[in-house]
């Protein structure tokens, strides 16, 4: 019956699906956007189990708004594409997307 969805519908619905708004708009246009360009996050400022904010989402957004780091879109051990945000740790090698005090503070010193 009707063949546009509304703003309102449409963040709400990725906000039920836990994929970016920008998404959904790629699909109902028909463009393709890869997975790279959509999962960003701070990884200072992400806590995990939490929702991504949408200015990380932003094509243009490389650095965290909140802190200055640059966002991350993929492991930072393999480098792997970050596909989904769901679990903390990346499927192909297990290191944590977001790292611990500890192991920052270790990686620094080296």
């Amino acid at each position: 019956m009707t063949t546009k969805l509304n703003s309102k519908s449409q963040r709400g619905l990725a906000i039920a699906l836990q994929v970016p708004s920008e998404y959904l708009d790629a699909v109902i246009r028909g463009v393709p956007m890869s997975a790279t360009d959509i999962l960003k996050f701070c990884p200072h400022c992400w806590q995990p189990g939490t929702t991504l904010e949408e200015i990380w989402l932003l094509p243009r957004s490389q650095f965290c708004f909140l802190c200055g780091t640059a966002l991350r879109n993929s492991c930072a051990k393999c480098n792997e594409p970050i596909t989904s945000l769901k679990f903390r740790f990346c499927p192909y090698c297990g290191f944590p997307y977001k790292a611990s005090k500890d192991s920052e503070s270790q990686s620094r010193s080296r």
